[in-house]
């Protein structure tokens, strides 16, 4: 009896090792931006309506492969740190002054992206989002191939970014968004790591290879560790945290997912749980509008980015055990109210009164409401 109890236990062990991409060294195996069941059918040759063929993903990364690797170090133009791993970008919204026979300080038009921001002889906005687009390509390569030279050059991406001393990058934002003219970064620049949420969903996606090792995800711990501490202790993430619109959400989404990554589950838990009452209440109207965002120069691209944060944080709060989805303000309305309400101009059934100066796209939203109705099970959400 004791001889079948431990084959059979033995057994149990080889299938765990042998769940390839869908193990976690210690973290959950839950997606927060993807869609595991839709990347599995991919993997099977099965029709997806979320992403692109296993040939076209395949090929995606294998295009990825061939390029080099942007680094931080590359940039010609020296943060005020005096190291070029210090990650530097221009304010998006600000552009030189007309007034002043040198354009000094830059002034602000809300809505209106400066070019110059891609600049990488200066700033690493541009590099960081083709970083991030890099790993994706090649982290969805590998989990619907398991290809394991896709997996190498992953890995090779990440020790770049995060783990190699003289290329990584520090793990604050000090200089982010960038004023020219004016000292220093602004608080708001941490709105631009929120696509690092996304690249936890590419380390899981890693998981299983042979590239991605135990000290490699220990590493990406430390670094994903070190900059929620920074978010959480820093002038600019203290400042940050008091942001009332899409900033001070995406702010939690962003401590909150890198805390739980990085093991603090505990402090990632009081940050759900303070959501609906620190962030919901004050800022969703009774009708399921967010207000401060409708008042901006693009109020449907931040109607739907706040909305994206909120799903994000009821993604996390479904791994940890707390229920966003269903929260309720002392209005009686939620985040389905909030879906409610901006689906009909998703589709193009109603039309905002005020218009986006610049176009809005809805595919992350509806990939997060897609997620998200695994809770509601509502069909018209999958219209």
């Amino acid at each position: 009896m004791q001889r079948k109890t431990f084959i059979a236990l033995l057994m149990l062990i080889l299938l765990s090792l042998n769940s390839s991409c869908w193990s976690s060294h210690g973290v959950s195996p839950q997606y927060l931006w993807q869609d595991k069941e839709e990347i599995v059918k991919v993997r099977q040759d099965q029709p997806s309506a979320y992403y692109k063929n296993k040939k076209s993903i395949v090929h995606w990364a294998e295009k990825v492969a061939k390029q080099p690797i942007p680094l931080l170090t590359d940039k010609d133009a020296l943060p005020p740190s005096g190291n070029k791993c210090d990650y530097m970008s221009l304010s998006i919204y600000y552009w030189p002054n007309s007034s002043t026979p040198n354009g000094l300080p830059y002034v602000k038009h809300d809505g209106l992206v400066n070019p110059e921001k891609n600049n990488l002889q200066c700033y690493d906005a541009k590099r960081l989002e083709t970083m991030v687009s890099y790993l994706r390509a090649l982290a969805l390569g590998y989990a619907v191939s398991g290809r394991e030279d896709l997996a190498q050059h992953a890995c090779t991406i990440l020790d770049a970014w995060f783990i190699n001393p003289k290329t990584s990058m520090r793990p604050n934002l000090e200089y982010a968004q960038m004023v020219p003219g004016k000292n220093g970064g602004q608080p708001s620049g941490i709105i631009e790591t929120v696509n690092l949420i996304g690249v936890l969903d590419d380390l899981q996606m890693l998981e299983g290879s042979q590239a991605y090792t135990q000290e490699r995800q220990k590493a990406l711990q430390k670094w994903f560790g070190a900059y929620a501490d920074w978010l959480h202790k820093s002038q600019h993430g203290q400042k940050e945290n008091t942001a009332k619109n899409n900033h001070g959400v995406w702010y939690d989404a962003q401590l909150a997912a890198f805390y739980h990554f990085s093991g603090r589950d505990k402090l990632a838990k009081s940050i759900l749980q303070q959501v609906a009452k620190k962030r919901l209440e004050p800022q969703l109207a009774a009708d399921g509008s967010f207000p401060l965002e409708l008042a901006r120069t693009r109020p449907m691209n931040y109607s739907l980015y706040v909305l994206r944060a909120y799903l994000t944080l009821a993604r996390l709060g479904d791994i940890l055990g707390v229920n966003l989805y269903d929260a309720q303000t002392s209005k009686g309305v939620g985040l389905k109210t909030a879906i409610d309400f901006i689906l009909p101009y998703v589709r193009g059934e109603k039309v905002l009164p005020k218009q986006d100066v610049t176009p809005w796209n809805s595919n992350y939203f509806m990939l997060m409401l897609h997620t998200a109705n695994k809770h509601y099970n509502d069909k018209a959400y999958e219209k």
